[in-house]
């Protein structure tokens, strides 16, 4: 764990893992299905130190279900824009 690597945050306090000095694997229920899950503390390390993930968030999805949620937000985008489209031809 190396705390250079966190994006930065405008809170008062520290989380847990950054006290601790490492990551523990952490337990939860997808929030979606409610199948239990383990959020790795390799896959904790890639979230907040790779890819500048808030530091005060946690999993909450199962990789299926995480899946299938980018899957409709990129289908609603694409209805969304396709409807832009047609409004703007019929303006013209």
């Amino acid at each position: 764990m190396n705390p250079q690597n966190l994006r930065p945050t405008n809170s008062y306090g520290t989380p847990d893992f950054v006290k601790r000095g490492h990551y523990v694997d952490m337990p939860f229920n997808c929030k979606s299905c409610g199948v239990p899950q383990v959020w790795t503390g390799l896959q904790q390390k890639w979230w907040y130190e790779s890819a500048k993930g808030d530091v005060w968030t946690t999993a909450v999805l199962c990789r299926n279900c995480r899946k299938r949620e980018q899957a409709r937000r990129a289908k609603a985008r694409e209805i969304h824009l396709a409807g832009l489209a047609a409004k703007g031809k019929r303006a013209q």
